[in-house]
């Protein structure tokens, strides 16, 4: 199988290329894999994913995960 290097698809580049993880993942669903994974810290698994993406200068992934980081919080509230 054919290994997946980080300089192959730029997420923060505009243009042909752009691979997000909204095109990849449902926020719910990843809210529930981590769930499943983390247990109780899957909000802060959630958090941490969101502040790699920011300073990554990710914009896209950032949000994906604050919208998995807020459905974890609604779930724990719910």
């Amino acid at each position: 199988m054919r290994k997946i290097h980080s300089d192959h698809v730029r997420a923060g580049s505009a243009g042909i290329g752009e691979l997000t993880l909204w095109q990849l993942a449902d926020p719910d669903a990843a809210a529930q894999a981590a769930i499943e994974l983390y247990g109780s810290s899957a909000a802060t698994a959630a958090a941490h994913c969101a502040l790699t993406a920011h300073f990554d200068g990710r914009t896209g992934d950032y949000r994906f995960w604050c919208t998995v980081f807020s459905e974890l919080d609604c779930r724990r509230q719910g």
